[in-house]
């Protein structure tokens, strides 16, 4: 199991910045903002309205903090033209030495490559972390837009992979991304 011991400085590329989430940063209000201007279209917030705005940044954090959580660490994606973060990169154990990772673009900052960039950074990263050999997305097939980000940020394809979910008693079949250090 991978222990994800935050990074001592943001990450960025020069076009995308992924930091820890911050209430001092106004990450809370931006939270609130995207609720409040209806800007959830697909899903991209973890739990977003289930859970208030503060519960989401403080379950980031917890996780960052190695505190039980029910998401696992999570990056905030921020661009030098908006004063308020823009998407999430979140990560997860997945298989030995696999790291799952999900992501999310707020819908009015979508088809602009902002999440190609931001999942590619996070990748890289998390791929230095010792013990882990690889990255995986899990996407929905019908989910052309997110195929395109795995694609555009290095990913390959690598089959496909059946879930079953007992809160709902529905089984789905995702496609499943690879990354690994090699490329």
């Amino acid at each position: 199991m991978t222990h994800f011991t935050a990074p001592q400085q943001p990450l960025t590329d020069g076009v995308v910045t992924l930091r820890l989430p911050s209430p001092a940063a106004g990450d809370t209000d931006a939270v609130r903002g995207y609720i409040d201007q209806e800007q959830l279209d697909g899903g991209w917030l973890p739990e977003i309205p289930l859970v208030t705005a503060e519960q989401a940044i403080g379950d980031w954090l917890d996780a960052w903090a190695g505190r039980p959580a029910r998401n696992g660490p999570t990056f905030v994606v921020t661009i030098p033209e908006e004063p308020r973060f823009i998407g999430i990169v979140g990560l997860g154990n997945n298989d030995e030495g696999a790291v799952g990772m999900i992501f999310g673009i707020a819908p009015r900052w979508r088809g602009r490559r902002l999440a190609s960039r931001a999942v590619r950074l996070a990748a890289q990263w998390a791929l230095r972390l010792p013990g882990v050999t690889a990255i995986e997305l899990r996407i929905d097939q019908d989910h052309r837009a997110s195929q395109h980000v795995a694609t555009n940020a290095g990913f390959a394809l690598a089959g496909t992979v059946t879930q079953f979910v007992p809160a709902t008693g529905d089984t789905f079949e995702d496609l499943r991304y690879i990354l690994t250090q090699r490329g």
